[in-house]
Parts: structure tokens; sequence; C-alpha cells
């Protein structure tokens, strides 16, 4: 039997363009008791681009906020964070 089950990605951009190269990401997986951490010097990102993962069947669920740029050296966070999911189905 197969379960449809929500992934959930982050991904933090240099700029907020779905084509700026990709800084930092965090994905989550639909599994009790996981715990997912973004880490600074990540070996390999999962995707270049937020396109390259819509490309690759992802769908982004949040825009970070455009109204006032500024500089990532200005606030503690990691670029700009789009948030994607995709739905995948599972064994049960």
């Amino acid at each position: 039997m197969k379960q449809s089950r929500q992934r959930v990605l982050y991904l933090h951009a240099r700029k907020p363009s779905l084509r700026a190269p990709v800084l930092g990401a965090a994905l989550h997986e639909p599994v009790a008791d996981s715990v997912t951490e973004i880490d600074p010097e990540p070996v390999e990102l999962p995707y270049p681009t937020v396109h390259a993962a819509i490309v690759d069947g992802w769908r982004v669920i949040h825009f970070p906020d455009q109204r006032a740029p500024f500089d990532d050296r200005e606030i503690d966070l990691i670029g700009y964070e789009f948030i994607l999911e995709k739905m995948e189905d599972y064994d049960v």
C-alpha cells in the first residue's frame, strides 16, 4: 500500500531570484523523529538554484520577502529563504 507524504526543502539563495546561486539547504523528510540541520559548509548542495529544484519536481510554497532588499551580512540569516515541497509516494 502506498501513502503520499510531503517532503520539505529549504533553499537559501544569494538573491531573491529563482536563478540565483543556492548558499545553503535543509531537507526535511517525512520520517518520525528525524532531525534536520543546516550545514554552514555543505559538501554538496542538492540543487545549484531554486529553478533547478523546480525542474526536478519541487513546488515553491514560500518566496522570500522582496519589499526591502538587504545585505546578508546585516542579519543572522543565510541568504533569501525559499521553501519548497514535493509530494511522494511511500510504501506503508
